[in-house]
């Protein structure tokens, strides 16, 4: 099995395809931080998530609204103003091995 090192996020992107029920959630400060920096695009591409909060929206293939750049498929199209979920979500963690196994990516983790 892969060390976590050496688990490439941008061969996977398995975190970011979670299906249409909004798990990626958002913090209301993510939202006020893309408004106050002029990115209310990203704040309106939002849906409603679990527990009260709201999340990034999906594709109609279960994918996050943002993942995929022209050259790079797994990338995230806002990397540098992520949201809190995504930047604090660990490489190498036991979601993220469980992700990966969902998608098929390793089945043995």
């Amino acid at each position: 099995m892969d060390r976590p090192d050496e688990l490439d996020c941008l061969t996977c992107g398995a975190c970011c395809r979670t299906g249409h029920d909004g798990r990626i959630l958002v913090p209301a400060e993510d939202i006020v931080r893309w408004r106050r920096s002029g990115r209310d695009d990203v704040a309106e591409q939002l849906q409603p998530g679990h527990f009260g909060e709201m999340a990034f929206a999906t594709d109609d293939h279960g994918a996050c609204v943002h993942l995929g750049t022209p050259g790079a498929p797994n990338a995230c199209a806002i990397y540098e103003i992520r949201g809190t979920t995504c930047r604090e979500f660990e490489r190498g963690s036991w979601q993220c091995l469980e992700f990966r196994r969902d998608h098929g990516i390793d089945p043995r983790a």
